[in-house]
């Protein structure tokens, strides 16, 4: 028995031709992109641990476009490197355009914010950026630090890490 036996031949022949115009799998990975994408900025940036707004919207892209190849049997794998392709492509553009334009890179990545200066924190930009008090004490116990009064400054970097500048007294 061969594998057009067994699978059948037209879903053999199927497989490998396109479902639907060309442009189908072109339009939902752009709108799939800058869905996730959008999303995972809403999130916000702790929830992202070092994975930026870009590598995570490829991984979950991903993911599911090879879901729907592999589960899904309107799909053809056509199809899927159709758009698997055109996401690459606007990640790497989107690469490409932060590293080139700062302007670019603070709309896609953000920018630091800081949370406590000269001992005061700041709450309102904590509540924006969703951290609490017990992730920004956590983060000030783990430099050895256990009263804000003793931090010059603290900043939510991009990536959601605190980074800490204590006083030297």
């Amino acid at each position: 028995m061969n594998i057009s036996e067994a699978w059948g031949q037209d879903k053999l022949e199927s497989m490998w031709h396109l479902s639907t115009p060309w442009y189908e799998p072109v339009i939902r990975g752009i709108a799939i992109y800058l869905f996730i994408f959008f999303l995972v900025r809403i999130v916000g940036k702790k929830q992202i641990l070092k994975l930026s707004p870009m590598d995570l919207v490829v991984l979950v892209f991903m993911s599911g476009a090879i879901q729907n190849a592999i589960f899904k049997s309107e799909y053809g794998p056509f199809s899927t490197l159709i758009s698997i392709s055109v996401f690459i492509a606007l990640n790497i553009l989107v690469h490409e355009l932060t590293y080139r334009f700062n302007w670019f890179e603070e709309l896609i990545e953000g920018k630091p914010k800081v949370i406590v200066l000269n001992g005061k924190i700041h709450k309102r930009v904590m509540k924006r950026e969703r951290v609490t008090e017990a992730e920004l004490f956590e983060a000030l116990r783990e430099h050895e630090i256990m009263n804000s009064d003793d931090v010059k400054c603290a900043i939510l970097e991009k990536d959601g890490k605190i980074s800490v500048i204590k006083y030297h007294h």
